[in-house]
């Protein structure tokens, strides 16, 4: 009897002609659901509630009535609300406050996507003892040393705390935000994502700052001591391998992926010779090579990869060869030759013309030779002076 009552009382109140008008804007809906949805509350299905909304007198505004009546779940929990006649109740169920499927309970949740096999966990002991949660903790080290080497290189430069600072972090992530941006897509720097690189560059540079005058005069501790070299070489080794990861992820093609192992360790110092106005250690030879181990580096690394060994063997692969070749450069002061007859340009850059080279000038002179164009050491230093193209210095 009640129901009755009040369903009579709902179609006298939209057969109006104003609430008619009202039910055909957005603000109308509204005001019909906020009516008719108080007078269902003892209708218990679908077919009673589409005969229910037909009584209200108005057919064609029976869509919109059909809509935003809600029935009560057999849980007593509502549901979703009645669908437009002729429109099936199969699938994903919409709301009327959101129009957002929302999920079956009968329906399998989507399982989490397996990380790629060339990636790392974001922490050292995320995965337990594992070779890339190994990598990870060798990337953390590494980054720490090459924000101290570099806030020492700045302050012996006579740059304040800030720029020390600056610069060291710059060495130490400078690498691999190159390698972001060459890569793109709209990736961000990683250590805007990952933001513990940044503090471990800041505190670390800040520390150097600091400290290091005082173990300097304690212990006697200097950069040019091996620990520095073998600090610093377990870092070129791991940045090359996590740039050559980077790169596979990315999608880029093998030699992409090499160059980016090759940026990440070594584009860093790059920047900071370029802001100390210093020749790029990694163009010149007044040291040993650098740049030429992390490239050998990342090419293990995918020639590894490319043989079908499992990642842990790639990365120890990888950063194993890296890091043995910068040993081998520092203590046998490996060098790149260069241009012939260009030894006092070399030596304004700080080569002295010291250090075991690769004999590729020789290699390539005897066969010129052999093919008949035997120059003498005279003609080569005056075509170097002129040089290529028929240019003097100053023209």
């Amino acid at each position: 009897m009640r129901s009755r009552m009040l369903a009579s009382a709902a179609a006298r109140l939209i057969a109006s002609p104003a609430t008619a008008t009202a039910m055909t804007r957005s603000t109308g809906t509204v005001i019909a659901r906020g009516h008719v949805k108080g007078t269902v509350s003892d209708i218990a299905s679908i077919a009673e509630a589409r005969a229910f909304a037909s009584r209200a007198g108005d057919q064609s505004r029976l869509p919109a009535i059909a809509r935003h009546i809600q029935l009560p779940s057999p849980a007593s929990s509502p549901v979703a609300s009645i669908p437009k006649r002729g429109v099936s109740t199969d699938g994903p169920k919409r709301s009327p406050a959101s129009s957002k499927p929302t999920m079956n309970a009968a329906e399998p949740v989507p399982a989490t996507p397996a990380p790629h096999p060339d990636s790392m966990p974001r922490f050292p002991w995320s995965d337990g003892a594992t070779v890339p949660g190994l990598l990870r903790g060798a990337d953390w080290f590494g980054t720490a040393v090459f924000a101290m080497t570099g806030t020492l290189a700045a302050a012996t430069r006579g740059m304040d705390i800030l720029g020390s600072t600056i610069v060291g972090t710059i060495t130490a992530v400078g690498g691999g935000t190159v390698r972001d941006l060459l890569l793109g897509r709209g990736r961000r720097a990683f250590w805007m994502e990952e933001i513990e690189y940044l503090w471990i560059c800041v505190g670390t540079g800040v520390a150097t700052f600091l400290a290091w005058p005082h173990l300097e005069r304690a212990y006697g501790v200097k950069d040019t001591d091996e620990w520095v070299d073998w600090a610093d070489a377990i870092g070129v080794g791991a940045f090359c391998v996590i740039g050559a990861m980077n790169g596979i992820r990315a999608g880029v093609p093998c030699a992409a992926a090499v160059a980016c192992g090759m940026f990440t360790a070594t584009f860093g110092g790059v920047i900071r010779d370029v802001l100390m106005s210093r020749p790029v250690r990694i163009l010149h030879s007044y040291t040993d090579i650098y740049a030429t181990t992390a490239l050998t580096g990342a090419t293990t690394y995918m020639l590894v990869r490319a043989a079908g060994a499992p990642v842990s063997a790639r990365i120890l692969a990888g950063a194993g060869t890296a890091v043995a070749l910068r040993k081998l450069a520092w203590s046998n002061d490996l060098r790149l030759p260069t241009y012939a007859g260009a030894e006092d340009a070399a030596r304004a850059r700080g080569d002295d013309g010291s250090g075991t080279r690769f004999p590729a000038r020789k290699w390539a002179d005897a066969v010129f030779e052999a093919m008949g164009f035997e120059v003498t050491e005279e003609e080569v230093k005056k075509v170097a002076k002129k040089g290529l193209f028929g240019r003097g210095k100053g023209d």
